[in-house]
């Protein structure tokens, strides 16, 4: 027994031996970097670059301030550098900067509409390639140079990137133009079924687009419309009202505001506190086309044209009467992204996805034809609207006063 536990320990001594050797050669955190070596990069634009096969890279980083008070505040860092691949930015930046830039910060990257069009899908190899850039980075395309969108002088003095990143974030509360991030748009463009849209981005100044402010000299960063691309390329872009029949018909609406008039002189606004679609891939007049379903629940916001003092009965007489609006309203939108994916020959919505997934033995059909094929599928829709409520009042301050039984109120009891 005692010859059988010496024989063991013999065997155990080596390794235990060559686990203590290999302790001893292993380093702390094999690259591990302090905080304080860091710059932390927050956006990225890319532009092409002057010379042929090169592109203009603008780094924005952002660093905390050297100051006693209680609120953080952030140094604006943000250098340009022309190379030849996206890669080699950072040894490039690190020639001006005693920091080292660290990408896993990055929430936004702007592409440059000059580089948009000649096309992005190489630029973008390198953000799904290196482990510290994240698929949910927001991608945006500037309407001009993406350099010029990330050096913006708001008038808020914010870091241009971190704006940009707070007006997406609120988006999902304001349902106006679309969220594309990395990781969607590399899905995406691996379908034959689709192509992939990415929001436009520009820099405004003071009474452009209807938008004012104080410091007329300052500007803002504005986000409306999209961009349409075909293999990487930017191929046409959609106005507003074009990207909000799209946002209804992908199911994307989670809250805005609907407006219509009726043509004699009413107009109605609407709070969407939210919205469902679901479509179906059917014979629509004999041939095979999708059907959008679409219900949503409103609020009315606004009321004008009407004078009328309504009690509760005509009120919800009324509220019949403005549904019909809403739902054109709804519908119209709808149609005017429909029409446009029709005359472009582009399938941004999905329609040839959905009929993928529905009815993918007919898909196997038209796939070749796609997606030219878009514009001979029939389109039909199907919507609903509930008014859940009239705010916080049911007539209007113009509406006259009445006394009595018979009189209507102007709040709601």
């Amino acid at each position: 027994m005692e010859a059988s536990q010496e024989k063991s320990l013999n065997l155990k001594l080596p390794v235990v031996l060559l686990l203590i050797i290999s302790i001893l050669f292993l380093g702390g955190c094999g690259g591990k970097r302090e905080a304080d070596e860091l710059a932390y990069v927050l956006g990225i634009g890319i532009d092409k670059g002057k010379e042929e096969g090169t592109y203009l890279v603008t780094m924005q980083t952002a660093q905390p301030k050297s100051s006693g008070g209680g609120a953080a505040e952030l140094d604006n860092w943000t250098i340009s550098v022309e190379t030849p691949s996206l890669a080699t930015t950072t040894e490039r930046v690190a020639e001006a900067f005693d920091k080292q830039p660290f990408a896993g910060t990055v929430r936004v990257v702007v592409i440059g509409e000059e580089l948009a069009k000649s096309g992005i899908n190489e630029a973008l190899d390198y953000f799904q390639r290196f482990y510290e850039f994240r698929r949910t980075v927001y991608l945006v395309v500037a309407k001009g140079k993406a350099k010029e969108t990330l050096e913006t002088e708001l008038r808020t003095r914010q870091i241009p990137s971190l704006s940009l990143f707070n007006t997406i974030e609120g988006q999902k509360r304001q349902s106006v133009f679309p969220i594309t991030r990395l990781g969607h748009y590399l899905t995406v463009l691996g379908r034959e079924s689709q192509n992939p849209l990415i929001p436009l981005v520009e820099s405004i100044k003071s009474g452009e687009h209807g938008l004012f402010f104080l410091d007329e000299e300052a500007q803002e960063i504005l986000i409306h419309e999209s961009a349409v691309f075909e293999d990487g390329k930017l191929m046409a872009t959609l106005n507003d009202q074009e990207t909000k029949g799209y946002l209804w018909l992908d199911d994307e609406i989670q809250s805005r505001i609907l407006e219509k008039g009726d043509g004699n002189g009413l107009k109605v606004t609407a709070w969407v506190l939210s919205s469902k679609t679901k479509y179906k891939v059917e014979n629509i007049e004999g041939k095979m086309g999708i059907r959008f379903i679409i219900k949503a629940d409103v609020a009315i916001n606004e009321i004008m044209g009407t004078h009328e003092q309504m009690d509760t009965k005509r009120w919800q007489q009324f509220a019949e009467e403005l549904k019909p609006l809403l739902v054109q309203a709804i519908q119209e939108e709808c149609e005017a992204a429909v029409a446009k994916s029709e005359k472009l020959e582009l399938d941004f919505i999905g329609i040839g996805r959905k009929i993928e997934i529905k009815k993918p033995k007919y898909w196997k059909e038209i796939k070749g034809s796609w997606p030219q094929g878009v514009a001979d599928i029939p389109v039909a829709y199907d919507i609903e609207v509930s008014i859940k409520h009239a705010g916080l009042a049911r007539n209007s301050p113009v509406s006259p006063q009445e006394n009595g039984a018979n009189g209507g109120s102007h709040t709601l009891q």
